[in-house]
């Protein structure tokens, strides 16, 4: 078929393909049928889908538009049912529906016979035709990931769904509260439709594949996404109303959450042996907004082998998973506890209750917790059909962090925030007192009579002595003083949730409130879990929203975890997460064992966290493994893994660590796989730490440039003018835009303005520099006199520039409607004194790149020229020295030496800092000659470097390389490399 071999042999070929791979009986395929209505005939009609062979479909893909509209609609009139079109010459192939009575394209592929698997997935997807398809990563993708035809036709109706419901008030405020909690995952607003989209079709899915678990013949969408079906057999906690079951309010989603239904029975969901879901998600939320997000989940081969290591005792132990994302450590926790309990002959009806108090998790995000649920029922399959008596599956939407709990006067209570109508008003929160939250059974009583007392029309009093009632049941006693108080509270909170069932705004705080007091459960009467394990979120202080900033430095500070300066800003939410979840969760002796980034072992802001002492609980760690950034595809940083045990007296992280190294067929290997192409060599020593103090003295000399952001409030071009020409002491300039422009400043209107020459100076960013030699300087507006005084718009007013008093009063304005923190444009720009400390500008400096994976240094000899904070300069004392450290800083052997100690990312090794000055590296000193022969190597290099001819538009990247190939040609490298290693004490070879 790949030939393309003509009409009739297409669908001949199709033919055999749908009979002897999808076991198509040869009579349910219908040739050649005869279309009265419109003239035409079918190539070819199975189930609803309606084939199109053609010689050439590039060349006949106008007739293709033409009569498939027609095909579909004739059959869809017929049927009452949605129909897809499939038009192919053997070798292309396209899926095609009517979307309101317009074609649309939802898919191409090309038939590659090299690899038929792939195609027939692919095929298999836009047909629907197989009813036992294999739950593996691949198939998974192929059936209903981002580019499947399943997830497309959905995202199209989702899209209409939409647009009929979101000014309806109970599905307005699911969102809002979707994205609400979002906020608090990532410390910033992210939602968008596109991923609210996504979100609905997933949870749709994992529910769909919840009921073919069970084999439950359930095919009511509403009874499927409200839980009732799973109620019905004794499972709770599984699947239950929340933020997207907005789906089912029209008739039509009911139709979509149907077809969703019937694909994923297709699925032999028995023979699950990892977490699909995980695959499921991270093909359908892109790439590059999971990473903004932080989105990388463990893989499982790790995650069972974190598993295998912490819980020493599976039927004895609880294990908990505070960030439990798509489940993967409760699945293999689960079969853990499953395995064992084969070996030990547990009874089987048994086996699934216990396993479910031993194994819980709870997760801030929506998504997550509705996934990590399915996984849990999916690890629970093989003991499900013989289980006796009900069952509740322990996964809740709950905040580890406890940032949701307030503490008034010793008094603790969960408080769940409002948010405002369309029109802004109505904001309020719904607060219930901790004496309620620590005891699960008790809160869920209440929470229902809430519920149930406002559609009742009780009063406030009835709903209290009500309440009284319940806690007196529950205890078998009479109300302590702090119970009395405790539900008096809670008739303020009945208040506000009875007035907001009125105004229809009340479809989710039972769920809201049930699952966000589940942390307090877990952290009451010393804390629930023998066994912590997860992969807790990798946020750093820089990317959290200013409210997350400030809490997140409050609890930081209070558990001696927060590391200030110039670290501030590399401060990391996974280290106070992981101080919190232990002195939350976990029981004395209990054990840890988190996955983290390779930078809690190296880095200075994780050298508080490396003590294992904090205020609220004590670390004893005792062994750690590392994952280098050979291990791929692994997370887009390097990683490791920390275990320890909650005691009095805490110890550092050990020495030496189970070093993992080698390449991944792909991430989702399985770990016999892992096993196979990964080495884990014990014992080796633990990576080195980066010293922010120490080595050598030029440490401190080295200051990093302005931190120059947003780049369009700075960075200029001149404006053309005509034959006149412009006035040079004042020219017209505007916004400089490019690529790399991020988020709102990207999409905002340049700035234009006169501006007074004195403030156009020269800057130099990272890609302005190759070894040796300068390459690329930008202009910029930098608002600094001459001494060193940075200028506000009235500032620059007060002293007569008009020019800049103009441009300034723009980018104040834009900076004031969209900065990310509460600070003033010139604070943002003099960030820590990196600018003003600039002035005056020096005759003489050494600059190097702050990131890249080979060094660029180069001596400066330029007063009008300004340093970014992608750089790192000196001013030194002559011409000399800066030679010298140009020859250092540039040479292969420093950075060698250092590479372990640099910030890592997706591509290996990324930053350079100041890890360089780890090095012994002495003051220059001429009257040492091997100082002075660096001193005649770095100006031969100087020489060359300039000699290099570059191409035109050549890009910094591949200019550096040009460099450096020169300077090997002529051996002035390894003269450098050879001086370099006998200045640091570095032994040939």
């Amino acid at each position: 078929m790949a030939r393309k071999p003509g009409h009739d042999e297409v669908k001949a070929g199709f033919r055999e393909l749908l009979v002897e791979e999808f076991d198509v009986e040869r009579h349910a395929l219908d040739f050649e049928r005869r279309v009265p209505e419109i003239r035409g005939r079918l190539d070819a009609l199975i189930g609803r889908t309606v084939l199109e062979a053609k010689s050439d479909l590039d060349r006949e893909w106008e007739d293709v538009t033409r009569r498939m509209p027609a095909y579909l609609a004739d059959r869809e009139r017929e049927e009452g049912q949605r129909f897809v079109g499939v038009a192919s010459d053997g070798l292309n192939w396209a899926v095609l529906e009517l979307d309101n009575g317009v074609l649309v394209t939802l898919k191409r592929t090309q038939l590659d016979p090299e690899k038929p698997e792939l195609f027939l997935s692919w095929l298999d997807g836009a047909l629907a035709l197989k009813n036992e398809l294999a739950p593996d990563p691949l198939t998974i993708r192929l059936e209903l990931g981002q580019d499947s035809v399943a997830y497309r036709r959905a995202s199209s109706a989702l899209m209409a769904l939409w647009e009929r419901l979101k000014d309806e008030p109970a599905v307005a405020l699911k969102r809002q509260l979707w994205a609400q909690l979002l906020k608090l995952v990532y410390g910033k607003d992210v939602e968008t439709d596109a991923l609210w989209f996504q979100h609905t079709f997933l949870v749709v899915v994992a529910k769909a594949i919840a009921v073919a678990v069970l084999e439950l013949r359930e095919d009511d969408p509403k009874r499927l996404l409200s839980g009732r079906a799973f109620e019905d057999v004794g499972i709770s906690g599984a699947v239950e109303s929340d933020f997207f079951d907005w789906v089912v309010a029209d008739p039509q989603g009911e139709d979509l959450v149907r077809r969703i239904m019937a694909h994923v029975r297709r699925f032999r969901l028995g023979e699950v042996q990892t977490d699909v879901l995980k695959v499921l998600y991270e093909s359908l939320i892109d790439r590059d907004e999971r990473h903004g997000l932080g989105e990388y989940y463990t893989p499982d081969w790790l995650a069972s082998k974190v598993v295998r290591r912490a819980v020493e005792r599976p039927l004895e132990q609880r294990v908990l998973d505070p960030a439990c994302g798509s489940g993967t450590f409760l699945f293999h926790a689960i079969r853990r506890f499953l395995s064992e309990a084969e070996d030990a002959d547990l009874p089987a009806a048994g086996r699934a209750r216990e396993a479910a108090d031993k194994v819980a998790g709870m997760d801030i995000h929506p998504v997550a917790v509705i996934i990590a649920r399915v996984t849990y029922l999916l690890a629970l399959a093989p003991v499900l059909p013989s289980r006796a008596g009900a069952l509740s599956i322990p996964v809740y939407l709950g905040d580890a962090m406890q940032l949701s709990i307030s503490d008034v006067m010793g008094l603790r209570e969960l408080t769940v925030r409002v948010p405002p109508r369309a029109d802004g008003s109505g904001a309020t929160k719904l607060d219930f007192p901790d004496t309620f939250c620590r005891d699960p059974g008790l809160f869920d009583k209440t929470v229902e009579a809430m519920r149930a007392g406002s559609e009742a029309g009780l009063s406030r009093r009835q709903f209290e002595a009500g309440s009284t009632r319940i806690v007196e049941q529950h205890f078998k006693r009479d109300l302590t003083k702090e119970e009395k108080e405790a539900v008096a509270d809670l008739g303020t909170t009945f208040d506000t949730f009875d007035q907001l069932r009125r105004e229809g705004r009340d479809t989710v705080w039972a769920y809201v409130a049930r699952n966000l007091s589940r942390p307090l459960a877990f952290a009451a009467g010393g804390g629930w879990a023998q066994v912590l394990v997860g992969n807790p979120p990798w946020v750093a202080y820089r990317h959290m929203s200013p409210d997350l900033q400030k809490r997140f430095k409050e609890l930081a500070q209070s558990d001696r975890v927060y590391v200030g300066g110039k670290l501030a800003t590399q401060n990391d939410l996974c280290a106070l997460f992981t101080v919190r979840a232990v002195a939350l969760y976990l029981r004395a002796a209990g054990r840890l064992a988190f996955v983290l980034p390779l930078a809690v072992l190296t880095r200075g802001q994780f050298e508080r966290l490396r003590s294992g002492s904090f205020s609220s609980a004590r670390l004893a760690y005792d062994e750690a493994w590392t994952m280098d950034d050979s291990v791929q595809p692994l997370f887009p940083v390097p990683s490791c893994v920390l275990f320890g045990r909650r005691r009095a007296v805490s110890s550092p992280v050990p020495p030496v660590v189970t070093a993992f190294s080698g390449t991944l067929p792909f991430r989702d290997a399985p770990e016999t796989v892992a096993d196979r192409k990964l080495t884990a060599r014990e014992g080796a020593p633990r990576p080195s730490e980066a010293q922010q103090r120490g080595g050598s003295s030029y440490r401190a000399a080295f200051r990093n440039g302005a931190t120059l952001y947003p780049r369009m409030l700075c960075f200029v071009e001149r404006k053309a003018t005509g034959r006149l020409g412009s006035d040079a002491s004042s020219p017209t300039v505007t916004s400089r835009r490019t690529g790399n422009d991020k988020g709102v400043w990207k999409t905002l209107a340049s700035i234009e303005s006169r501006v007074e020459a004195e403030f156009l100076l020269s800057t130099f960013l990272g890609e302005s520099i190759l070894p040796y030699r300068a390459f690329q300087p930008f202009e910029a507006v930098i608002p600094v006199t001459p001494e060193g005084e940075v200028l506000t718009a009235d500032g620059a007013a007060n002293r007569g520039y008009t020019g800049l008093h103009e441009w300034m009063t723009k980018a104040e304005a834009l900076w004031n409607q969209h900065r990310p923190r509460q600070i003033d444009l010139v604070e943002q720009l003099d960030h820590y004194g990196k600018l003003k400390s600039q002035f005056p500008l020096p005759a003489l400096r050494v600059v190097y790149a702050k990131s890249g994976s080979q060094p660029a240094a180069m001596v400066l000899r330029d007063r009008r020229v300004v340093v970014d904070h992608m750089l790192y300069w000196f001013a030194t004392a002559n011409e000399d020295e800066a030679l010298y450290l140009c020859a250092i800083l540039n040479s292969e052997t420093a950075r060698a030496q250092t590479a372990a100690l640099q910030a890592r990312g997706l591509f290996g090794a990324r930053h350079f800092d100041k890890v360089v000055f780890s090095l012994p590296i002495p003051r220059f000193d001429p009257a040492k000659e091997l100082h002075v022969d660096l001193v005649s190597a770095a100006q031969k290099a100087e020489l060359a470097a300039a000699a290099v001819v570059l191409p035109e538009a050549v890009r910094f990247q591949r200019a550096r390389k040009l460099i450096r190939a020169a300077l090997v040609e002529r051996e002035i490298s390894s003269e450098i490399e050879g001086l370099v290693r006998r200045l640091l004490g570095i032994p040939d070879g």
